[in-house]
């Protein structure tokens, strides 16, 4: 399973320094700490499993992000997450539907929202692309 976290667009905050953290089969990755509401990340993560198809498809990929405004030692750092965003894998590797190019979500912006307040709306947009590949499968371009 491979996880691109390309940009993110409108997070809200002043001055914030947004990180990504993907987690995917109980393994977590997470992005370099970057600056402002628009942060371009390029990161790619690499998930290797050992699972048949068929287990695979109860897994998920969650995609959160954190805003880190770091201070001073001895002081509380405050936390806000975005998100988190949350796929099942049997969604990316049905490639029946028509969204999704043989087993493949590319370059797609997603909705960060808080879900514990679904009437708080968009909470700023992250673009990703994701694929699953099995043995001999060639990625996608």
């Amino acid at each position: 399973i491979r996880v691109r976290v390309i940009e993110g667009r409108q997070l809200p905050g002043n001055n914030i320094k947004p990180v990504v953290k993907v987690h995917v089969c109980g393994q977590t990755h997470r992005t370099r700490i970057k600056r402002g509401n628009n942060p371009y990340f390029d990161e790619i993560f690499f998930y290797n499993v050992h699972m048949t198809p068929l287990e695979l498809l109860d897994e998920t990929v969650s995609i959160r992000v954190r805003k880190n405004n770091a201070c001073s030692k001895g002081c509380q750092m405050h936390i806000a997450f975005y998100g988190p965003f949350t796929v099942m894998l049997w969604n990316i590797s049905a490639s029946c539907l028509s969204v999704f190019l043989g087993h493949a979500v590319m370059r797609k912006w997603l909705l960060l929202s808080n879900p514990e307040d679904t009437n708080s709306g968009a909470k700023g947009y992250i673009k990703v692309s994701m694929f699953v590949l099995g043995t001999g499968d060639e990625p996608p371009v």
